[in-house]
């Protein structure tokens, strides 16, 4: 059963009027919610003002008028359509409207909710889905990135034991991203690693490639053989020990948002810098990515004072991603 989002439940236009720099439109679920004309002017979808075919614009939006107005609307049987002072007219569907409604409301309705997980909650009842009905119905595609996107994580079962199966299933979803260490790796113990992971020493928890500008938007681990005692996969949800960070030790938490760490991978063959804070916010201050890895700490480069904050507030977060509260081990 395919779960959509309540927000893809879409309301009815029940009224609209022009009002000075703005329109105004009343849906049957009581909101009011209004667009400005120049955004409306600058999201005309019709063929004179988007390509037909690749559907890019062909409009200019830094020739619209900032005072513009329309001079007519009207309700429509599938939304609403808009006459303009120079005669083009302007067709909105009443979905299209509501999906990029911009005022408070549907901002904070559209926000996505963060759910986190500890160990108790995975515990026994992980999330999984089947491989083979991936590949095959889309449902159960979507289902599972659904899954993915709430969780961090999931677990995939029915892969057959050979090379290239974790693949097909990325493309399943999109294309693969390249590396220093290709599309595809083997992880396992080789007598001249590059890395750590190619050794027999245990990895704490940690974020892959953070070295890179951009870390991994979803990674696909797949056991083929396991000969070796131990080995197990250490899960942590990094946005529940930020949050619970943030609750016990605020300033730390802080610190971590503000001060960027420096990550360095380098080889005979590669040298990889960037830098980030280790608890990444977006625009908006809500959660973006973490990315950490006592492995690949380069010197810090910060100024004097934020020296020992950054330490100490490290050292409190790589306490809490160590804490069995929080790993899952499986």
């Amino acid at each position: 059963m395919v779960e959509l989002p309540p927000q893809l439940s879409t309301p009815q236009l029940s009224s609209v009027e022009l009002g000075d720099a703005m329109l105004i439109t009343t849906w049957t679920d009581g909101v009011d919610r209004s667009f400005h004309y120049v955004w409306l002017r600058d999201n005309c979808p019709c063929s004179n003002c988007r390509h037909p075919v690749v559907w890019e614009r062909t409009g200019d939006p830094a020739l619209i008028a900032l005072d513009l107005r329309a001079q007519t609307v009207a309700l429509t049987a599938t939304g609403l359509q808009i006459s303009w002072p120079d005669g083009h007219q302007t067709d909105f569907s009443a979905g299209w409207l509501h999906e990029h409604a911009y005022d408070k409301h549907s901002r904070r309705a559209t926000r996505r909710v963060l759910q986190t997980w500890t160990t108790d909650e995975v515990q026994g009842n992980p999330p999984t889905a089947e491989f083979s009905q991936i590949m095959t119905d889309d449902a159960a595609l979507l289902n599972w990135l659904v899954q993915l996107q709430r969780d961090g994580f999931t677990i995939v079962k029915g892969l057959a034991s050979a090379e290239g199966a974790s693949a097909d299933l990325a493309r399943r979803v999109a294309f693969l991203r390249d590396s220093n260490f290709g599309e595809t790796f083997e992880v396992r113990s080789e007598p001249q690693p590059d890395s750590l992971a190619y050794t027999s020493v245990k990895l704490t928890a940690h974020t892959d490639l953070v070295s890179r500008e951009c870390q991994p938007g979803v990674q696909f681990l797949h056991c083929l053989t396991n000969e070796a005692t131990g080995g197990e996969s250490i899960l942590v949800d990094g946005f529940a020990v930020a949050e619970e960070l943030r609750r016990t030790a605020p300033h730390h938490w802080e610190t971590l948002t503000r001060i960027p760490a420096t990550f360095r991978y380098e080889n005979i063959d590669t040298d990889v810098v960037a830098s980030s804070p280790v608890i990444h916010l977006d625009y908006r201050g809500e959660y973006f990515e973490i990315r950490y890895s006592n492995a690949l700490w380069a010197p810090l480069d910060c100024d004097e004072d934020d020296v020992l904050p950054f330490y100490a507030a490290d050292q409190a977060f790589t306490a809490l991603l160590r804490d069995p509260r929080f790993e899952y081990a499986f």
